[in-house]
């Protein structure tokens, strides 16, 4: 069995009309591994996020899920198992049970005890299930947002800024999460971020990404720069 459960080898990306926003990118992250994602704005962490689950395709190099090209994976199903977060929670006309139900075409209803369980593994009671998504709070959402996420049986997780329109004790309630995640379910999680409260209760390795190339070994210095917006 591979070791990892994404990687990334010498993985090129741009789009059209403009220069490469990615060049060269190699990192690899282990089956139920953590990585976090640190640059400005602009050096190519979303884009990095959307090649990983075939939102964008890339101009060259190789990315492998779970030991097999990510080109052989049928993009719907992959994004199911490779599951994107982004920093805006959206919510969905209806119910917290409407969102949670909502399925991708070609997939199965999910049952009532998996849309409970993900939501009871993202600390919100069944109490919730009939409450109009757009009634919760910012933080609320966010977590069915990761519940919407998990009721597809995530391998890997990647979370765009997840944090970045909370308050500090929401932030800190959604990394907790995040970790808990990470130990019950075995997952993978990657995520970009400036916020230095996320960067140390994940406690993970950092990719820095700066002019288009990736740094996997950034030093203290460098990664407090990022964090301090210098």
């Amino acid at each position: 069995m591979n070791a990892f459960a994404l990687e990334c080898r010498e993985v090129s990306a741009g789009y059209a009309r403009a220069e490469r926003v990615l060049t060269g990118v190699t990192f690899g992250v282990a089956r139920a591994g953590r990585l976090v994602l640190l640059g400005r704005s602009g050096s190519g962490k979303s884009t990095l996020l959307r090649l990983l689950n075939r939102l964008v395709e890339p101009l060259a190099g190789s990315i492998s899920f779970e030991g097999r090209p990510l080109a052989e994976h049928d993009p719907l199903a992959l994004r199911r198992r490779v599951a994107l977060v982004g920093q805006t929670p959206i919510a969905f006309e209806g119910t917290v049970r409407d969102n949670l139900a909502t399925r991708p075409r070609g997939a199965a209803q999910p049952s009532d005890d998996v849309i409970v369980g993900s939501l009871d593994d993202v600390g919100l009671s069944g109490d919730f299930l009939e409450r109009a998504a757009e009634s919760l709070s910012v933080g609320e959402r966010q977590r069915m947002c990761l519940a919407r996420a998990l009721v597809w049986d995530p391998a890997v997780l990647l979370l765009d800024e997840p944090t970045s329109a909370l308050d500090p004790k929401s932030l800190a309630v959604v990394a907790e999460l995040v970790l808990q995640l990470v130990e019950r379910r075995s997952l993978s999680v990657i995520a970009a971020t400036h916020q230095p409260e996320l960067v140390r209760r994940l406690d993970a390795p950092v990719l820095l990404l700066e002019n288009g190339s990736a740094n996997g070994s950034p030093s203290t210095d460098d990664v407090a720069r990022y964090l301090d917006g210098r």
